[in-house]
């Protein structure tokens, strides 16, 4: 990453957006491949993880400019960044397993330097239009599956799509493109720009992702409300491309293909639905298992009885680190509410709202922890912390250097053993569960001998 005094273009993020796109549409891993679908896409940012690390070890100006874009916040962000950070280590140090959840702090670490990489890069046009490049990507991941399905098979499902191991891992990316992709409709003069809300939109009803329509619709009409000046224009391009998503999904995904072909509607709005613990039920049973202190880095995915995602970002940081840690978040999450609406660059505002959209649709679903949309959280989290100029250079004590350089050690010796493990024993894919459930990997996250 080139460093100069300023923000610099998105060169890296770009380059990463792009292998998001392409990940997006992938026809050489297809869905007979469910774990190779999942765990490649964590793989890879395992892999990026462990280059900023390297990068702030071997490379004393970048960790200048972190410690500089850190010190750049309120004193009551770092407080609470710090807090947060501290007890999770405490929790994982004295947790159920401590071995575990060592080595997920750590990988956590990285993504955190990886945040603070990103906030020294822009937004910029380039990046709204690969936004549109991942939208088409995974439009046609589903029009693909769905119409082999279709007009091959026995008809489509929600499942029938291609890239994904599980339409909502597709659902989490696209909650962070709904504001960007309406957003260039509002400023581009160019009709072609409608064509990437109005296919996200198509795949947001073709896969029945109620979580991400509800989130989707409160960070519009949150937009709406804090844009007095273009509330109309925002309206309207929102209902005009979501009813065009809507009549794009029902004529050429879902239901009318599978009708005129099979003679019945589409099955895809259950398919899910038998399978998924009641959302209350699991968070009422997470909130039970928690402690103060936290059960510490996979004391859940270890020990629970049900799903091995709480489905909901508070509660998961609550069973991982306790209490103080879940404060934390939330407060975070509310001072971003704050600095959003105060936020008076028209770019960095719609960077915020796409955060506060993503995090909304984080208490239903598991948006922070499924990979591409996890790095994607990061580059927006990375972004919008980038709005504020830099402190000057300031003096700081030589065992900051040192805890940098040994934390980014011990991240990349945790991330290369976690990514080790699951390689050398290929993907447990020859002794799979039967039913796949995803956490840091896909099925077989917590065997007794890893």
């Amino acid at each position: 990453m080139t460093l100069s005094r300023k923000n610099n273009p998105p060169v890296v993020s770009s380059l990463i957006l792009l292998v998001i796109a392409i990940f997006s549409f992938n026809l050489y891993l297809l869905p007979d491949k469910p774990v190779l679908l999942y765990d490649t896409k964590r793989l890879f940012v395992c892999a990026l993880v462990i280059g900023v690390c390297l990068s702030l070890i071997f490379w004393a100006e970048l960790r200048i400019r972190l410690v500089q874009r850190y010190m750049s916040a309120s004193i009551g962000v770092r407080t609470l960044v710090a807090t947060f950070f501290v007890l999770a280590l405490i929790a994982d140090l004295f947790g159920l397993y401590p071995n575990k959840g060592v080595v997920h702090y750590f990988y956590f670490i990285g993504l955190l330097f990886f945040t603070l990489c990103f906030s020294l890069e822009r937004p910029s046009l380039k990046s709204f239009k690969l936004f549109g490049l991942i939208i088409l990507c995974g439009f046609f991941s589903v029009f693909i599956g769905y119409s082999v399905a279709t007009f091959w098979g026995d008809g489509a499902t929600i499942r029938t799509i291609l890239s994904y191991a599980n339409p909502r891992f597709l659902n989490q990316v696209q909650v962070w493109l709904v504001i960007p992709s309406l957003y260039m409709v509002l400023v581009s003069k160019s009709r072609i720009s409608y064509l990437f809300p109005v296919l996200n939109f198509a795949v947001m009803f073709a896969l029945d992702a109620r979580g991400l329509a509800v989130a989707s619709i409160g960070g519009i009409i949150l937009w709406a409300l804090i844009d007095r000046k273009n509330r109309h224009e925002i309206i309207k391009i929102a209902l005009f491309t979501l009813t065009i998503g809507l009549l794009i999904s029902v004529i050429f995904l879902s239901p009318l293909p599978t009708y005129i072909m099979h003679g019945e509607g589409s099955r895809s709005l259950l398919d899910l639905r038998d399978n998924t613990a009641n959302r209350w039920s699991l968070w009422y049973y997470g909130i039970e298992m928690s402690r103060f202190f936290g059960l510490g880095g996979d004391g859940y995915v270890c020990t629970s009885t049900q799903e091995i995602r709480p489905h909901n970002s508070v509660i998961y940081v609550l069973l991982n680190w306790g209490v103080i840690p879940a404060l934390c978040y939330m407060a975070l999450g509310l001072i971003l509410f704050k600095q959003v609406i105060q936020e008076k660059r028209y770019r960095y505002r719609v960077i915020g709202l796409s955060l506060l959209t993503g995090l909304a649709y984080s208490l239903v679903s598991s948006v922070l922890d499924s990979p591409l949309s996890l790095l994607l959280a990061c580059l927006f989290t990375g972004w919008f912390c980038g709005r504020t100029p830099l402190v000057k250079p300031v003096d700081y004590p030589r065992w900051v250097t040192g805890l940098l350089i040994i934390a980014s050690l011990l991240s990349v010796l945790s991330v290369i053993y976690k990514a080790s493990q699951r390689i050398k024993n290929d993907f447990y894919i020859h002794n799979e569960e039967s039913v796949l459930r995803p956490q840091f990997w896909l099925g077989n996250n917590c065997p007794h001998h890893d």
